[in-house]
């Protein structure tokens, strides 16, 4: 299951009729955000647009072709309303498979930005020009954003901005766009302009994203809340890099706000998953040292767990020790049973079961998802039935079970 899917009733309704396109919209959402957050990596950026070009097309293509009727006039009609972008992407895309990478080229701008939301800025002061690609001295030319932040503002630093900065929501910045030089003739007219390629992607992907999933409520009578598109300022969290982007520790201080965090786009990108497989190592570890201790310390977990109810499964006080015994109930296991198995009193055919009924469940309990009730009746159901086999199992006489004779 994708993650749209996993995450938003709308589109486990969509997917019930027709899950390659919930999978072909996330395919083409997750390339744009990939393309977000390589917006500062030159090298990952045009290896991501190009990506980008090839899964829009085909979402396209395959869209107007083996598709129902709603979703091929859907496509078709957005298409015709937008078709100098179509071509424009569509050469593109043909360029990219055919005869060589994408390259756009890249402009600069650095100064004093006013931060006025999350995602938008305003620059104050600044050096440099968004009307077409610049070029620069090879140690700037295509580099990482942060690896030239402090050489292109040091005169806006010496100039503009106290070494406390004391001017709240005020900081140093750097913006950075990506420009094409389009230049090819159809059989409907000719091209021959410099366009942001981003923007140019953007606005086309996230606009028929948003018309596909209207056409689809409209048709199946549903209420749609989802909006892929999303207004941004010239300057935002997406093309321009802070100085609180890059060193926010600092800014806490200087702006006393123990909540200040990063603003751009990418790098909340990569500390999140930096902090998610902390987080991950942290837990196992924590769980190695709270696994059951003995046979009856496993059965009794089942027992505790297939008597909670969801509240009670949900509580802070329960839900570490519950999660750690659904997502690593083999390890309860052995160190429960032992590690051989085949002279063990549980199956690992019963383990598995634990793990994926109670990982089913633990989805649908922290998505609120109304599913909650089904799978949690059978997550209980199992482990309630699994407590009283391994009871009877245990009662036996301490004799190796043979299963080759089964």
């Amino acid at each position: 299951m994708f993650e749209l899917e996993r995450e938003s009733d709308f589109f486990r309704c969509m997917s019930c009729e027709r899950a390659l396109l919930v999978q072909n919209v996330e395919i083409l959402f997750d390339n744009k955000l990939l393309l977000d957050a390589s917006y500062h990596h030159p090298k990952d950026f045009i290896l991501n647009l190009n990506n980008c070009l090839r899964s829009m097309l085909f979402f396209v293509e395959s869209s107007t072709k083996n598709a129902p009727d709603w979703l091929k006039t859907c496509v078709s009609v957005y298409r015709e309303k937008n078709l100098d972008k179509y071509e424009m992407l569509k050469n593109l895309r043909d360029v990219s498979m055919h005869q060589a990478l994408i390259f756009p080229k890249e402009s600069l701008v650095m100064g004093l930005y006013r931060i006025k939301s999350q995602a938008n800025y305003v620059l104050k002061i600044g050096i440099g020009d968004h009307g077409g690609p610049g070029e620069y001295a090879w140690d700037i030319a295509m580099m990482n954003s942060e690896d030239i932040f402090h050489q292109m503002l040091v005169f806006h630093s010496m100039t503009f901005m106290d070494l406390e900065h004391s001017a709240l929501a005020e900081c140093l910045g750097m913006t950075r766009k990506w420009f094409f030089k389009m230049h090819f003739k159809n059989k409907r007219r000719t091209f021959d302009e410099t366009i942001d390629v981003y923007n140019l992607f953007c606005d086309f992907a996230n606009g028929l994203l948003d018309e596909v999933c209207e056409a689809f409520a409209e048709r199946k009578g549903i209420r749609n809340s989802i909006r892929f598109t999303a207004s941004q300022s010239e300057h935002n969290h997406v093309n321009t890099i802070l100085e609180i982007d890059l060193y926010p520790s600092l800014f806490k201080d200087w702006w006393e706000d123990e909540g200040m965090e990063p603003l751009n786009a990418g790098i909340r990108l990569w500390r999140w998953r930096g902090r998610r497989l902390e987080a991950v190592d942290a837990a196992h570890k924590r769980h190695f040292g709270a696994l059951s201790t003995s046979a009856d310390d496993y059965v009794q977990a089942l027992k505790r767990y297939a008597a909670m109810s969801d509240d009670e499964v949900s509580a802070e006080s329960t839900f570490d020790g519950f999660f750690s015994f659904v997502n690593l109930n083999d390890w309860h296991a052995k160190r429960a049973f032992g590690h051989y198995m085949e002279n063990s009193s549980v199956d690992p055919s019963e383990v598995m079961t634990v793990h994926r009924l109670g990982r089913v469940y633990t989805d649908d309990l922290m998505s609120g998802r109304k599913e909650v009730a089904v799978s949690g009746e059978r997550f209980r159901t199992y482990i309630q039935d699994l407590a009283l086999k391994l009871e009877k199992r245990l009662k036996r006489p301490k004799e190796r079970r043979s299963r080759k004779s089964k």
